[in-house]
């Protein structure tokens, strides 16, 4: 036995020096390995140029809300023209105001790109913005062509 060994703590006392374990400080970009398994080719590559590039997120957060804005004016078309609103929520507040359903929408999205904003060098709030302008930019679509059939 050399003298380094001698000094060593041996069986349950080996830990003494390590009773706390700090929480992992990843951001999500730091895997060791990539996700070959990935539903979204390329989204990695995507999230990483939001995160080195935030003028790149401010426009992907200014077209998110420009697109619940127009998702907004076209909700508000298609009502008068008979169409129901497929949102309960957004139905009852639509049935106890414009003003009042129109503050709540675009209240919700803008305090979401507030918050990813603020959270931009994580994974999951870069993810959250490219899920909002999709999904926008999907119902502005679904919007459209209820529009077009309307008319």
């Amino acid at each position: 036995m050399t003298i380094s060994e001698a000094h060593m703590p041996r069986g349950p006392d080996r830990r003494r020096g390590r009773r706390f374990v700090f929480r992992d400080r990843r951001l999500g970009f730091e895997r060791r390995a990539q996700h070959r398994g990935s539903l979204i080719p390329g989204l990695d590559s995507a999230l990483l140029h939001l995160r080195d590039n935030p003028r790149t997120l401010i426009e992907v957060l200014l077209l998110a809300n420009l697109l619940s804005l127009l998702d907004l004016m076209l909700t508000l078309i298609l009502l008068r023209n008979g169409a129901l609103e497929a949102n309960p929520f957004m139905g009852y507040l639509f049935a106890n105001g414009v003003a009042q359903a129109a503050v709540v929408k675009l209240g919700i999205i803008a305090a979401a790109s507030l918050g990813i904003w603020e959270l931009r060098r994580r994974r999951p709030a870069l993810k959250a913005a490219i899920f909002f302008l999709v999904a926008y930019g999907t119902v502005v679509l679904y919007e459209l062509v209820g529009l077009a059939r309307l008319l």
